[in-house]
């Protein structure tokens, strides 16, 4: 962890603690239920034990709709101290659970300090928001009267808690905040809006008949299971995706796992030209399955030994459309159906299915075109042995404006150590020249095919 991120997540202590000491100096309150308290804090508590991962980087969980509910409830300076106690009694569980596939505890104590932290900070803000707009008498007296409190108490709460934590995966990632935010707002905006309706519900109908908590808690741990099973069904959907996938690679015993390599390959160039998580887990769903529409290539074609005719060429060119129909079936390929597509795209636009060139070929695709390419050139085919990777990636550099992206090719020789540094900046050894123009064309013609 680096020291900056550490004495962030550790700091945010002193401010949670201060704001909750000063809320006890605002004039006393009634303190509330008492049994209604306990048992938010029990079932927030074990809602945060069980969240759900909506994104690579994020989980959510149903603990908001309780957060909000006790903001509207009870006096800020418990409001707050519930919360901060919710997560401390869920982050600690959290903190001694392990999980199963890597025996790595779920959360370290730091974790616990700074999830605690931030949410104290954020229910004070929305709590205090609340008893400006709408006295606590109302809650039960009018439910039109409270809900714009509601509303823009519902609203400081998620825009502080997210924004701290976005500012500490920018300091862990070293990435714009803004753009985390936006990944995050994508991944979750809907269940949490949902979440928050459900705990101003809560928060009336339980006002005064604890019992009716534990029914409320039936449409929230509804919005969680569906999430859940949302998130569950994508997944298998994706995982039968892939499996066609290599399906197809394994109809070839020189292109056994191609797909996975591509794909590892293209999450490197990524990361490498610094693009935000969700592109990331975009390039690697398509990369994943770039060659599915091979599935409807002739073996004659698809294993043959010397150069392709001409149409056979234009058999196998068909492969990136054939690929975008099957994939337009899964609504979780819409928007890597267009890197598929185009991942045989040139920069001089002489490549197909379309002929695109530039810019007008989406990043993604481009990125997936170098990995294929290289992966293709390092692997032994039935045409020729495994290239040399030094031999590869100066076939990359001369290729490199043309074929292929620049930049692109750039970001991938950055994320190959081994590579001596004249290959690395596009110069090579004169021994290599002649037996690069002898392969040049059987690399043109083959490569990611």
């Amino acid at each position: 962890m680096r020291p900056q991120l550490r004495a962030y997540l550790l700091a945010m202590a002193a401010p949670a603690v201060a704001v909750t000491l000063l809320l006890l100096w605002l004039p006393p309150a009634p303190p509330g239920d008492p049994w209604l308290a306990a048992l938010l804090v029990a079932l927030g508590a074990l809602a945060a034990n069980f969240p759900v991962m909506v994104s690579p980087r994020y989980k959510a969980d149903a603990a908001p709709a309780i957060y909000i509910a006790l903001v509207l409830i009870f006096p800020a300076a418990l409001a707050v101290a519930l919360v901060g106690l919710i997560r401390l009694v869920g982050e600690g569980v959290l903190c001694v659970r392990r999980n199963p596939a890597t025996g790595r505890r779920r959360r370290q104590p730091i974790d616990l300090v700074f999830n605690t932290s931030q949410l104290m900070l954020a229910s004070a803000a929305a709590a205090l928001a609340f008893r400006a707009l709408a006295p606590h008498s109302e809650l039960g007296a009018g439910l039109l009267s409270a809900l714009p409190g509601a509303i823009v108490a519902s609203c400081l709460l998620y825009v502080i808690s997210i924004a701290l934590v976005v500012v500490a995966v920018g300091l862990h990632t070293r990435r714009n905040p803004f753009e985390i935010w936006v990944e995050a707002a994508a991944a979750d905006f809907k269940q949490t809006a949902a979440l928050y309706v459900a705990g101003f519900l809560l928060a009336v109908l339980s006002n005064g008949q604890t019992w009716l908590a534990l029914a409320m808690m039936v449409p929230v741990a509804g919005i969680q299971l569906a999430l859940s099973r949302s998130v569950q069904l994508m997944e298998q959907t994706i995982a039968a995706v892939e499996s066609m996938a290599d399906v197809v690679d394994r109809r070839d015993p020189y292109t056994f796992q191609h797909s996975q390599s591509v794909a590892n390959h293209s999450v490197s160039i990524a990361r490498k030209l610094r693009l935000p998580d969700r592109e990331v887990e975009l390039i690697r769903l398509a990369a994943r399955v770039h060659d599915l529409g091979k599935i409807a290539v002739p073996d004659e074609v698809l294993h043959k030994q010397g150069r392709l005719t001409s149409t056979e060429f234009e058999l196998m060119k068909k492969h990136p459309e054939t690929g975008v129909e099957i994939l337009s079936k899964f609504p979780e390929y819409k928007r890597g159906r267009e890197l598929v597509l185009a991942h045989h795209e040139r920069m001089d636009g002489l490549g197909y299915p379309r002929g695109i060139a530039g810019p007008a070929i989406a990043l993604g695709a481009r990125i997936i075109a170098v990995a294929d390419s290289w992966d293709a050139m390092t692997s032994n085919r039935p045409y020729r042995t495994a290239l040399d990777h030094d031999v590869a990636l100066a076939e990359l550099y001369r290729g490199r404006g043309t074929q292929w992206d620049p930049a692109v090719v750039d970001a991938f020789a950055n994320t190959l150590p081994g590579a001596s540094p004249e290959v690395r900046q596009g110069r090579f050894a004169e021994v290599g020249r002649p037996l690069l123009r002898s392969l040049g064309a059987a690399v043109g013609a083959f490569a990611g095919n």
